[in-house]
């Protein structure tokens, strides 16, 4: 699977476009601003980890964590975001700790593992709200535009989204593009042979990489 597969599955599981998608393809990269460096820092990437494995959490495979994810995220945010995407992950990503205890008492670093992933919940029922508000307020602008197909044109055009929504599409992007992630939560074969539309499926099955 190769970065444009792997970054349309992602868009397919989160019903919309991945935002940064079409230069992370291009292989843009930029220089970080000090709001931006402050990402790859140690104890910030752990806690980007954290979260990230609050969505994608270890079962009979690996999560987030482990895959790399907390340490991808600050690339993605570097490379991918314009500044108003930047300022707007980094802004939201600074009121996790205020989320967390208004959502659940206490700071995210002292939550159990089942109180995060109700944080994350709770944070992905506020962004849902949050871009359909945005949404209807852009309505005007998006169907006046519904001609112009380049999606990265609409992407700088408009607002970024919750930065819950932001955080979470690079949380699968780059699970779904980490070794881990295509080696052990889907089906991945070195060589693959001829495809076959009609190979037999059990539930439960994994995806194929």
């Amino acid at each position: 699977m190769n970065r444009r597969e792997a970054l349309q599955r992602v868009a397919m599981i989160l019903g919309g476009s991945v935002i940064g998608a079409n230069l992370f393809l291009e292989g843009c990269t930029r220089s970080a601003s000090a709001d931006v460096s402050g990402l790859f820092e140690a104890l910030t990437t752990a806690r980007l980890g954290d979260l990230a494995e609050a969505i994608l959490p270890a079962t009979s495979t690996p999560g987030a964590k482990l895959a790399g994810v907390g340490e991808f995220i600050p690339v993605w945010v570097r490379d991918c975001y314009t500044e108003e995407q930047q300022k707007a992950f980094i802004d939201g990503f600074n009121q996790l700790d205020k989320k967390s205890v208004e959502f659940k008492g206490k700071p995210f670093e002292e939550l159990s593992a089942e109180d995060r992933t109700l944080v994350a919940a709770a944070l992905e029922k506020e962004a849902k709200a949050y871009n359909e508000k945005q949404n209807e307020e852009t309505k005007a602008y998006r169907e006046k535009n519904a001609l112009k197909q380049n999606e990265l044109y609409h992407e700088l055009e408009l607002p970024p989204p919750h930065w819950f929504t932001l955080f979470k599409q690079i949380t699968m992007t780059g699970f779904f593009n980490s070794e881990l992630g295509c080696t052990q939560a889907l089906r991945y074969v070195k060589i693959p042979g001829r495809y076959d539309g009609d190979f037999p499926y059990k539930k439960g099955d994994k995806a194929f990489a």
